[in-house]
């Protein structure tokens, strides 16, 4: 299996993602990265222009996420955890309580529905098939906080032929868990 990074960490774990973070506020939260694409939307079909707009709103996002983590006193533990796999169960749970990926023009979005309240949601694991059949697995980082909802994006995640997309899956995710208060 060839793993491809979609995302990798500078210096230090203050590094972030691929994906969006998420704001202040639930609503903000909710709906940073849809709202952003919504806002500003390119109206164009070249893949470059779309991935171009999907990294502004999640940089944009990104920031506002880090402000939040700062306010509510939880950037520190997140920089200083060491994600891990969620249990079987606990995938279950996130994936059911969360609306289906979706992949256009090349781009792979999620957006996640944090229902841990002890959990910082950080990353996940794509598995798909390239044009020979080979599994292959992405990777997208993210913060999601605890009871929030956030997106993550994969700005080129290469959906090869019609076929592939029956063999792309969300495979594992990724979370720090939070000290209790």
């Amino acid at each position: 299996m060839r793993k491809i990074m979609a995302w990798a960490p500078s210096a230090g774990a203050a590094a972030l993602a691929v994906g969006i973070l998420l704001g202040s506020g639930a609503a903000a939260r909710a709906d940073c990265f849809s709202a952003c694409i919504a806002a500003d939307p390119v109206v164009s079909q070249d893949h470059f222009k779309m991935a171009d707009g999907v990294r502004a709103c999640r940089d944009m996002c990104t920031s506002e996420a880090l402000d939040g983590l700062r306010k509510a006193g939880l950037y520190e533990a997140y920089a200083a955890c060491t994600p891990r796999p969620l249990t079987r169960d606990e995938f279950r749970a996130v994936r059911a309580a969360s609306a289906s990926w979706r992949q256009q023009l090349n781009i792979f979005t999620w957006e996640v529905r944090n229902i841990f309240p002890d959990k910082l949601l950080t990353g996940i694991e794509v598995a798909t098939q390239d044009l020979n059949l080979s599994t292959v697995s992405v990777t997208a980082a993210s913060v999601i906080p605890p009871d929030s909802t956030g997106t993550f994006v994969v700005p080129d995640f290469f959906d090869g032929y019609p076929a592939v997309r029956y063999a792309t899956k969300v495979a594992t995710i990724t979370a720090c868990d939070l000290p209790k208060p």
